[in-house]
């Protein structure tokens, strides 16, 4: 716990003390205890850099066997601002061992706006990301150690993302999606750590490709949004859906937001629902 608690103080109270960014804090809680909880600190450091180290933890809690353990990701992005218009960014994310699970992700990535106002929409910027994710699972899924050794995974990762300022709206939309998987799954076999676009609460397993949107009303005060997902798992038959909704509060320069997640897998009768809560606050 205090190695934790000193490495999560490195990553987002160090950079406060040479630079100046955007603090944000989500947490998740659900049902059987379940819950998560994201740190980002989004530090400027003049000259086009900008830091963004994160850290994301959560309780595997949420399954029918209750594994009475936790899984946590260190992570860190670097952007560099080439031009008003155009950026590029690489990150890294580490998971060490924990409940029999592994893994680190890398990525690069570029952004661009293409122009900053056109026919009602202002401020478009369209993202890309490439990358690859590399895991070990050394239990099955119901906790028991696998009898050949672990399962090693390489994927081959890409993810696009558009977002834009329409008419009184802000409008952003994702697509994630695995080039190609090295192993194949076996059935009884799953991951620890898997990331919808504009959810909070981590899931299990390995999914292939995600469709995501997110739409807000920004208001002086208090502004609505929501969100939907649409994602597959590894085996094409298994089809999932996500819905997010709530409210944004201004509180002078913080930002509250609660709200509530609900999975609910298209093949299964049994859905997920997480309550939501997260603050913004400029350092």
């Amino acid at each position: 716990m205090r190695l934790k608690t000193a490495l999560v103080s490195l990553l987002l109270i160090c950079p406060c003390a040479y630079s100046y960014g955007q603090l944000r804090f989500s947490s998740v809680g659900g049902e059987q205890g379940y819950s998560a909880m994201r740190a980002v600190y989004e530090a400027d450091l003049d000259n086009g850099w900008v830091l963004v180290p994160r850290y994301g933890y959560y309780r595997m809690s949420d399954k029918e066997v209750d594994e009475k353990g936790s899984t946590s990701r260190y992570g860190a992005q670097v952007r560099y601002e080439l031009t008003d218009d155009w950026a590029a960014l690489a990150q890294a994310d580490w998971q060490p061992s924990a409940v029999g699970y592994r893994g680190v992700v890398y990525q690069l990535g570029t952004r661009w706006k293409p122009f900053y106002y056109w026919k009602g929409l202002k401020e478009p910027s369209v993202s890309f990301w490439a990358g690859q994710e590399r895991s070990r699972s050394y239990v099955d899924v119901n906790g028991a150690d696998l009898p050949d050794g672990p399962f090693r995974q390489v994927a081959t990762t890409a993810l696009g993302e558009i977002a834009v300022h329409a008419g009184p709206f802000d409008l952003q939309a994702a697509w994630q999606k695995v080039i190609k998987y090295k192993s194949h799954v076996p059935r009884n076999v799953t991951f620890s750590w898997a990331e919808i676009p504009y959810m909070t609460a981590v899931l299990q397993g390995y999914i292939k490709d995600c469709w995501a949107v997110r739409a807000s009303y920004p208001a002086r005060v208090i502004s609505p949004y929501a969100s939907w997902a649409y994602y597959h798992y590894d085996r094409r038959n298994q089809v999932a859906a996500a819905v997010s909704a709530g409210l944004l509060v201004k509180l002078w320069d913080a930002q509250i937001t609660g709200g509530v997640e609900v999975f609910e897998p298209r093949r299964e009768e049994r859905k997920k629902t997480y309550f939501s809560l997260s603050v913004d606050v400029p350092m």
